[in-house]
């Protein structure tokens, strides 16, 4: 017979209460984020210092509007028509072409969209909440897990494997299972705890009082909250991934931090606003950067307006790199060959998502179901509900997010990558198809001026090597900074603030 020791019962609810893990294609250690510290106060104002930033994500929009405010000349040269890199929010008539594929318009319905980068923002994460409240840029709250989600598991968890099983059944389930066993061994005086019989008494009116025990027999039963259906074994939920999701206190950094907001209207709202509080005339788009040349008294960068196919070239005193390092590698560009080891050692990350536009929310009507995720081992990553526009009659799913390979998916043609994605979202929403409208996919290894997603890799010797400036060139890339892991949005701006900070310190010195 199965015994269940004081140590084991304790180890069991050790394992439920403190796992961190992630049921998803993610790993969640790897999706960890720092808060980007404190920003650098600068004050003075140069003689006479140009900078070009090179690239409009997000880091070189911190770069031109803190520099702006510090009343440099400055000039941000982005390769696209757009600000904000990453920062894409995929809608209606916005277009792209695949490296070496093929074109994609977005067909989603006015007022629809997705964010094809960076889709949420912890609480925690202050540097880049306090920008929106800068900027004017309203925030929501992005409800990243609601009790009506499912887990949905093929072919590894028991009894329970390709079954359909609402979070709050296994937080029932868990809860009320675990509150029984404690009940039955305080009982039986089994807990080396010093408890009065006051003190037993008030613990067990606790445990019944939450609502999972019966008052008469003391033993956990199914109840309306939990739905309809007889309870799951315990033994079978913890030994699936079931019980990973379970905390009381939510973690405050990573993919599972709560609260979490998102902009409103989409994440490239944060580099607009950037865009909006500064000079119109200190971007530059279509500019293509090919060559950056330094010497002891300036540099020289040389671009293509991919517009007129005329190259331009332009003189300064600095400057900040806040490009893809990928694409830095490919410059002709004088840095020292040790800061160029450090930029080629750079790896993106495989990541791709994917938006389908629904007829109709049916995940709300048929399924109660309003934000948060599908946890699966199912090959799309990770599947999400909008976190906005409730009860409205269209809406667009998260139908894929993945940070790594999936088969040999990216290289297929963008339908045979949307029937996989319906194909195996359709085994837990069987709607899917009959409501499906359309869908956009972007594979950012395939994306124009970023051909990867995130610098990937823990690598504090290389990120080092990486801050220290070379002459007049300093990288202003989210790649540089220890402050997030894998460089969330608040590493950008980290990153950031650390190319500033050298920059006019090394300007305010002549």
């Amino acid at each position: 017979m199965d015994i269940l020791t004081r140590r084991r019962f304790l180890e069991q609810l050790g394992a439920v209460g403190g796992s961190s893990l992630v049921f998803s294609a993610m790993t969640s250690w790897e999706l960890m984020a720092g808060s980007a510290g404190q920003k650098p106060e600068l004050s003075g104002r140069p003689a006479k210092s140009k900078v070009l930033v090179l690239g409009g994500g997000l880091s070189g929009m911190v770069v031109g509007y803190e520099l702006g405010k510090l009343g440099y000349d400055y000039q941000v040269l982005e390769a696209r028509d757009r600000v904000g890199g990453l920062q894409w929010a995929v809608k209606r008539g916005m277009e792209h072409t695949e490296v070496g594929g093929e074109r994609q318009i977005c067909a989603f319905d006015e007022g629809q969209y997705i964010n094809a980068g960076p889709w949420r923002i912890p609480y925690s994460h202050e540097a880049v909440l306090n920008y929106c409240r800068e900027l004017n840029v309203p925030v929501q709250v992005f409800l990243n897990e609601s009790d009506a989600n499912y887990f949905y598991v093929e072919g590894s968890a028991g009894p329970l494997s390709n079954k359909k099983v609402r979070l709050r059944e296994i937080k029932a389930d868990v809860t009320g299972q675990i509150n029984e066993l404690f009940v039955k061994a305080l009982d039986q005086g089994k807990l080396d705890l010093p408890l009065t019989a006051d003190d037993q008494k008030r613990i067990s009116n606790y445990l019944i009082g939450q609502g999972y025990l019966d008052s008469n027999t003391r033993s956990y039963r199914a109840f309306e909250n939990r739905g309809e259906g007889d309870p799951y074994a315990l033994m079978d939920l913890l030994r699936g991934p079931f019980a990973n999701r379970l905390r009381s206190v939510p973690a405050i950094e990573g993919t599972t931090a709560a609260p979490m907001f998102q902009p409103v209207g989409g994440m490239d709202q944060i580099s607009r606003g950037f865009q909006r509080a500064m000079d119109a005339k200190r971007i530059t788009f279509n500019a293509e950067v090919q060559k950056v040349l330094q010497s002891d008294t300036g540099v020289t960068v040389t671009y293509l307006d991919t517009k007129s196919k005329k190259p331009v070239e332009i003189s300064a005193d600095y400057v900040v790199l806040c490009m893809p390092l990928n694409l830095v590698a490919r410059l002709d560009i004088n840095i020292s060959p040790e800061l160029m080891a450090e930029v080629k050692a750079v790896n993106y990350s495989n990541s791709a998502k994917m938006g389908l536009q629904m007829k109709r929310r049916f995940w709300e009507e048929d399924d109660h179901i309003f934000g948060g995720h599908l946890y699966s081992n199912l090959p799309i990553g990770e599947f999400s509900y909008p976190s906005y526009d409730y009860f409205t009659k269209k809406g667009v799913l998260l139908g894929l997010y993945s940070n790594g390979p999936i088969g040999n998916l990216m290289d297929q043609p963008v339908a045979a990558r949307v029937e996989h994605v319906l194909t195996h979202a359709s085994k837990v929403h069987p709607q899917i198809r009959q409501e499906f409208e359309s869908a956009y996919a972007v594979w950012w290894r395939k994306v124009k001026y970023n051909e990867g997603g995130y610098a990937s890799g823990r690598n504090a010797e290389r990120r080092a090597r990486l801050s220290k400036a070379d002459n007049r060139i300093v990288v202003g890339s989210a790649a540089v900074t220890p402050h997030s892991e894998p460089d969330w949005q608040e590493g950008a701006i980290s990153a950031g603030w650390q190319a500033l900070k050298f920059i006019h310190e090394r300007a305010m010195r002549g």
